[in-house]
């Protein structure tokens, strides 16, 4: 006779296995929230990164774009400017006559692939017209001081040499145009740096072109400037070498200090 399989009597849930059943749930749910929240955190942290390289990227485009316009802007081929004492009394550069847009500094464009001319080809009249008018082979630009402020006062201009290469600055000549009058300046003959080339004023030495006055500069008053510089090829010192160099140049005007003022070329 077959017997009769014993069961197992249920096991009672008391308080305790409660207990134990929710901190093992708690534990269960709090990895699972600790999981998403490093996951969570993780995204945010990728996405953080993604915002701040690209913000980076494109404050580092913005100053190189920067970068590039003052290099342009300081080492253009001809520079002009004002300085603070001039600034501060209202004085202001404008590429047009109407002052529609005035400047503390001006910037002539560029001579591609120059090569030597000389004075007898160049247009008459190139002090008529405004801003840049650059032509074959020679860099030409007008401009206008005005004495915008409440005071009269001297100021000088003076325009210096700032860079060159392969010599060029030997054989290169500057027109200037000051209300209508023209003066040519070139450096001095090797031989003798004060001796002037033919039909030019001499360099008033080995980096400073001229430098011009204007005395009782009243307030609304406007000299007009036109500077126009190209390589002389009757200049003995014209060679193949120099056509493959260049020169910079800057006009930087100042109020006048008459101690030390040296060519009143102008006036």
């Amino acid at each position: 006779m077959a017997r009769k399989k014993k069961t197992k009597p249920a096991e009672e849930f008391t308080p305790h296995d409660l207990n134990s059943l929710e901190a093992q749930t708690r534990r269960i749910v709090g990895r699972t929230y600790a999981v998403e929240e490093a996951e969570e955190r993780t995204r945010s942290s990728k996405l953080i990164r993604k915002i701040l390289i690209t913000i980076l990227t494109i404050l580092l485009i913005l100053l190189i774009l920067w970068l590039v316009s003052i290099f342009i802007t300081l080492y253009g081929d001809l520079v002009i400017s004002t300085d603070r004492s001039l600034r501060e009394n209202g004085i202001q550069l404008c590429a047009e006559e109407s002052f529609k847009d005035p400047a503390i500094q001006l910037s002539a464009p560029k001579v591609q692939d120059a090569t030597n001319i000389t004075y007898d080809w160049l247009p008459k009249n190139l002090d008529k017209k405004d801003g840049a008018h650059n032509g074959e082979n020679y860099l030409a630009y007008t401009f206008y001081l005005r004495n915008g402020g409440k005071n009269t006062l001297d100021y000088t201009g003076t325009m210096e040499l700032t860079g060159t290469a392969n010599g060029m600055d030997e054989a290169i000549r500057v027109m200037i145009y000051k209300n209508g009058e023209e003066l040519i300046y070139a450096k001095g003959t090797k031989a003798n740096r004060e001796k002037a080339e033919k039909g030019t004023i001499a360099w008033l030495d080995d980096t400073t072109i001229m430098q011009t006055q204007t005395k009782d500069f009243a307030p609304g008053s406007v000299d007009k400037y036109t500077v126009v510089i190209w390589i002389e090829g009757n200049d003995l010192e014209c060679t193949n070498d120099v056509l493959g160099g260049y020169i910079r140049s800057r006009i930087l005007f100042s109020v006048a200090d008459p101690e030390e003022s040296q060519a009143p070329a102008f006036s």
